[in-house]
Parts: C-alpha cells; sequence; structure tokens
C-alpha cells in the first residue's frame, strides 16, 4: 500500500477497530461487576465500629456492628434501644416508640425473615429478625420432610442453655446467603445432613457476638478474618446422633461452631498460623490460645463457654471449637 507521509496506515485503523469492538463491551462488564459489589466488600470483615457510631441495645444484647440478627418467635416482642436518637422503620411486624425513645417490634404470626432498620445521621444499623417456626411443627422428629431428630427432655445440668429450642428458623434456598453479621451467612451455619429445601436451623444470638469477638481477636493478631471458615455450626439431634456426638452438643442447640482460619492460601484447611511451614494441632494451638488469654481477662460477660482443640485426620485439617455454654469448659490440650 502507498502511503502518504502523516496519513494513517488504514490496515492498522482497522485492527485497532477491530480490538475495541471486544475489549471495551468487555471492559464495560467488568466494570458493572465491580459496581454490583456491595460497598462493605472491601473493608475488614470485622472490625468494630467507630465507638460513636450508631449502637443499639436489643433485648439485653449490646450490638456493636452495623448488622446483626435475632431469632423470635411468632408475636413475640423485641425492645430496641438505640445509643443515640434515631428512626426505625421495618417491613414486617408493628413497630412502635415509647416515650423513653425505645422501639418496641412485634414480630409478625407468619414466620419469616424481617427487617428493621435504624438510621441516624446516615448511619444505619440493621436488625434481620428471623421469626421462627414452632418448635411444635417438628414434634415428630421431621417437619417439611426435614429431619431434626428429638431434643432430650431434660436439659444438661439443668441449665436453660440446654432447653430444647422453642422454634427453629426456616430457610429457604432464596434466603441462604442472607448475612448474619458483617461476616456470616445463614447458610454457613446449616446442619451438613443430605436434604433438599427448605431446610432449618437453631441458632444463638451469642454464639454470633462471640465469633465476631474471635474475629476482632484473629485481625489484632496480624491473621485475616475474613479467612474464618464455619466447618460445623448447627447440627440436628438426628445428624449429630449419626456421627456419634453426645447427645448434649452445644451444637444442637445453635450454640458452637467448628472454625479454622483459611485465607494464605485459600486452600480448605487451616493456614499455617505458627508459620512453621507444617499443617496440624499446632496451628488450631494458635487459634486457641488467642481466645484462651482473652476470655480470661474478664471481658467476656455472656459469652464465657467451650474452646476446644482439635488436630487432623482423614475428614479434616485442624480446627478449634468455640460455643456460648454460659460456663467455662476446655479440652483438646
Amino acid at each position: 500500500m502507498v502511503q502518504l507521509h502523516g496519513s494513517p496506515d488504514m490496515s492498522f485503523l482497522f485492527n485497532v477497530r477491530h480490538v475495541l469492538c471486544f475489549l471495551l463491551p468487555a471492559l464495560a462488564l467488568l466494570a458493572g461487576q465491580l459496581a454490583a459489589l456491595p460497598a462493605s466488600a472491601a473493608a475488614p470483615c470485622s472490625a468494630r465500629l467507630p465507638s460513636d457510631h450508631l449502637k443499639a441495645t436489643v433485648n439485653g444484647l449490646d450490638i456493636d456492628l452495623a448488622l446483626f440478627s435475632v431469632f423470635v418467635m411468632p408475636g413475640e416482642e423485641l425492645r430496641i434501644a438505640p445509643s443515640r436518637p434515631a428512626l426505625a422503620t421495618a417491613d414486617r411486624g408493628d413497630l412502635m416508640q415509647t416515650d423513653d425513645g425505645v422501639w418496641r417490634w412485634v414480630a409478625p404470626p407468619v414466620p419469616g425473615l424481617s427487617k428493621i432498620e435504624l438510621t441516624d445521621n446516615g448511619e444505619d444499623l440493621t436488625l434481620h429478625a428471623f421469626v421462627m417456626r414452632p418448635a411444635a411443627d417438628a414434634a415428630s422428629g421431621t417437619i417439611d420432610g426435614y429431619r431434626i431428630g428429638l431434643y432430650p427432655r431434660k436439659p444438661y445440668r439443668g441449665l436453660d442453655a440446654y432447653l430444647p429450642p422453642a422454634g427453629l428458623v426456616e430457610v429457604s434456598k432464596d434466603i441462604a446467603g442472607t448475612r448474619l453479621t458483617p461476616l456470616f451467612t445463614i447458610g454457613q451455619f446449616l446442619s451438613k445432613q443430605q436434604s433438599g429445601w427448605p431446610k432449618f436451623i437453631v441458632l444463638r444470638e451469642e454464639l454470633l457476638l462471640k465469633l465476631h469477638r474471635v474475629a476482632e481477636l484473629v485481625d489484632a493478631a496480624g491473621f485475616d478474618s475474613c479467612g474464618i471458615v464455619i466447618m460445623s455450626g448447627y447440627r440436628t439431634p438426628f445428624y449429630n446422633a449419626a456421627i456419634g456426638n453426645g447427645r448434649h452438643s452445644r451444637h444442637v442447640y445453635g450454640g458452637a461452631a467448628d472454625i479454622y482460619l483459611d485465607s494464605n492460601p485459600r486452600d480448605g484447611v487451616m493456614d499455617d498460623l505458627n508459620g512453621d511451614g507444617r499443617i496440624n494441632k499446632k496451628d488450631a494451638a494458635v487459634l486457641f490460645d488467642l481466645v484462651d488469654e482473652a476470655s480470661r481477662n474478664g471481658d467476656w460477660d455472656g459469652m464465657h463457654g467451650g474452646l476446644g482443640e482439635y488436630g487432623a485426620n482423614a475428614a479434616h485439617g485442624p480446627f478449634v471449637h468455640i460455643d456460648s455454654r454460659g460456663f467455662r469448659a476446655r479440652w483438646g490440650r
């Protein structure tokens, strides 16, 4: 091709246009995907909010997270006391404010997920209220085809924490990804037994608060709390018996989680927390010691419970058991 001085090579322009036809749509798709990411995705998973951020006390539980979850029976009342005057809205149930600034929310009669939001000066605190199915619906050991099993009639040591649950949360496939806290979804705590949908679960707010405290300890120690994996959360009495665990396990009461850290690299097993180049029980010991030392400092009101250390076997890597039974228990050393 004869080329005049200063004029572009037409074949070059054709190639550029050809590349842009493919590149620009791809860039647009990538931009759309990035825009769709939640704003919190880039933030530390468990970072405590500033001390002056909007907080609330919900039926005696101090909530200092921007997102938290509670589990209530139909018609049950929540008393929500914000840390400063705040507006409140709810998508279901009856919501009203008392003269002292406390919000009273009465759960609707129909089970399902409800959302309550407190707002002040652009700051939000969201409560996911899971209205449960009455435990009587599972009196035969099965509910809607999902096998629960039977709870012991007499609570262990006569403690209220070991009373049979009053209700169970129905989890459809659509809400399995619903966040309980900024770090965890409800689907991560489901029993491992094989079944279709819906599934059912029992969870305790105290466990969620304790796991958040553990996440803070993980971050403070220089690890990544975004890598906390719930290896085992709730277990139905049926499944718990099938794997040979004790009938009073805190897992069946929704008050326990087996966890490990998996972020560097993310490969499905505990990270090398002690840096010795091997993955074994000594890495679980690092996590165990973080929690045990913090629990001795006296700032764990309402969060005392069990702590167990486990090594690897053919089925899993090392992990740590965390629970909120209300009294101190240690094992695995």
